[in-house]
């Protein structure tokens, strides 16, 4: 399956630019270990790494929380581009790595519109990959009023 924009992100940007987007593969996708022998996935500094993985953790929970990339730009179809590009990267190198594995990569755009006064008002991309995993995670299919970009294998 290829990328998927939701209505919202096919009204707020170019998509006929994702052909030409080049993979961006400067947020690599690395594995551990957690202490009962079950692997997860991330990318760079995996927000709450430092917490303690217990037996009956949701190891795809803690990859949606952890594996968080943000990105800000004061263009939009910049911004939808860099982000095209790291999911581009991050499929890519999941379907090579990863055969077997499912995972789902999702973005969402916020447009600083609801920022408070005193935040800077700058458009910005949320990007999150998790495995797939019987019972686990977020449902991939939920529908939302922001612009998505998202891809599932």
């Amino acid at each position: 399956m290829d990328i998927q924009l939701n209505a919202g992100a096919q009204k707020a940007f170019d998509s006929r630019s994702i052909e030409g987007i080049v993979p961006d593969d400067s947020y690599p996708v690395w594995t551990k270990n957690d202490p009962f022998g079950r692997t997860y996935f991330g990318v760079g500094n995996f927000c709450g790494i430092d917490t303690a993985i217990k037996e009956d953790t949701d190891l795809s929970w803690m990859e949606w929380e952890g594996n968080e990339v943000f990105l800000s730009d004061e263009d939009s179809q910049v911004l939808f581009e860099r982000a095209v590009g790291i999911i581009k990267g991050w499929r890519d190198q999941l379907v090579k790595d990863f055969q077997e594995e499912r995972f789902v990569v999702f973005a969402s755009f916020d447009d600083g519109s609801d920022m408070a006064e005193e935040c800077e008002k700058t458009p910005s991309f949320t990007l999150r990959f998790w495995k797939k995993r019987d019972g686990q995670g977020p449902d991939e299919n939920t529908d939302y009023d922001q612009p998505v970009i998202k891809w599932n294998n």
